[in-house]
């Protein structure tokens, strides 16, 4: 999958230009990999908005939005131009960057039939030439005049080192696996990614939609209007979130305990095992306040979601919680949808 950099240069014209998104497309491979050597990401609205690894990439961060591909650059150009104060009367190539602050533009010059990659590879040299000056000049005046962060310390709240589960909620209960930190990575939106996408969704007319939750009758949990993206867990996990959904007034950790024979009902009519000691056991030890068990549960919960929609989504499906209050999925319930209405009986 190609992995949008944090720097990207954006093309950009006030009106078609048939020579100049002729040379383009018939050299895109060639333009794009010239400057991926250099870790920039060529951005050219025609391919993007058909490109797969773009698809991935709107796929996990905005499920919702369905027909940005049917977008047409020309209507998008206009507010890209206006956006970045671009000054050129023609075709331009804008640099942006993630760790610079200032926008650079590079005009095109008129590409002549039969040599357009050669004068192409001119081009995109001095490009690369001018971007490593002003990252050089940039670097010059951090050595010369660096930063001075000051921190300004606000009265907090001191807790004392605690044993139980809900002192350690925020640390395990959001621990990721290295992997799936890996493909968050890979499909996060770059910031001139984000502003370019919003755009997107101006144009479309499109609003961010939390999907319904769909729950089968044999306890299988979907995102409905993402596509049907399935949530995958375990049985533990899977027991301790349907408990969850079923207290949306929240749960405190330390009063888990009271909760123990709806958990252990739920996950009985989940789980596949059947020797009842060691469900016992797993169950008294999620509702212990005391274990660290819940939290693991909640973590692979929130590891989850994130395998399927990006953070921002996400936290409105798995369970939050401040230390020393009730823990809760945020998730307005008319939102979730039951094949089977017993699950909200605690089955």
């Amino acid at each position: 999958m190609y992995q949008y950099k944090s720097e990207a240069l954006i093309y950009v014209e006030p009106s078609y230009d048939n020579k100049v998104n002729k040379a383009i497309a018939d050299n895109y491979q060639f333009i794009r990999d010239s400057f991926k050597q250099k870790r920039i990401s060529f951005i050219y609205l025609p391919k993007l908005l058909s490109n797969d690894s773009f698809s991935k990439v709107m796929d996990y961060n905005r499920p919702y939005f369905k027909n940005y591909n049917q977008a047409d650059p020309a209507k998008l150009y206009p507010q890209l131009i206006k956006h970045f104060n671009i000054r050129s009367n023609g075709p331009a190539l804008v640099y942006v960057s993630d760790e610079v602050d200032e926008i650079h533009e590079f005009e095109f010059f008129p590409l002549t039939s039969g040599i357009a990659k050669e004068q192409l590879t001119v081009y995109i040299r001095e490009i690369l030439h001018e971007i490593n000056r002003i990252k050089t000049e940039i670097q010059l005046k951090e050595d010369k005049y660096p930063h001075i962060w000051f921190k300004i310390s606000e009265p907090s709240v001191q807790y004392e080192n605690g044993n139980d589960a809900d002192s350690h909620f925020d640390r395990v209960a959001f621990e990721i696996p290295e992997e799936l930190r890996k493909k968050i990575n890979e499909l996060k939106e770059a910031g001139y990614l984000s502003k370019l996408i919003e755009f997107l969704e101006e144009l479309q007319k499109t609003t961010r939609q939390l999907s319904r939750l769909h729950i089968t009758k044999d306890f299988k949990i979907y995102l409905m209007d993402y596509e049907m993206k399935e949530v995958q867990m375990s049985p533990l996990p899977k027991a301790l979130y349907f408990l969850f959904l079923n207290h949306p007034e929240g749960i405190l950790f330390k009063e888990l305990t009271d909760y123990r024979t709806e958990l252990m009902t739920i996950y009985k009519n989940i789980s596949l095992r059947e020797n009842p000691d060691e469900a016992r056991e797993s169950i008294k030890k999620m509702t212990d306040p005391f274990d660290n068990s819940v939290n693991e549960k909640c973590s692979r919960i929130r590891a989850a979601f994130l395998r399927v929609i990006a953070e921002d989504i996400a936290e409105n499906y798995y369970i939050i919680g401040s230390r020393g209050e009730a823990k809760k999925i945020v998730l307005n319930r008319e939102l979730v949808i039951y094949e089977k209405e017993q699950i909200l009986q605690g089955l």
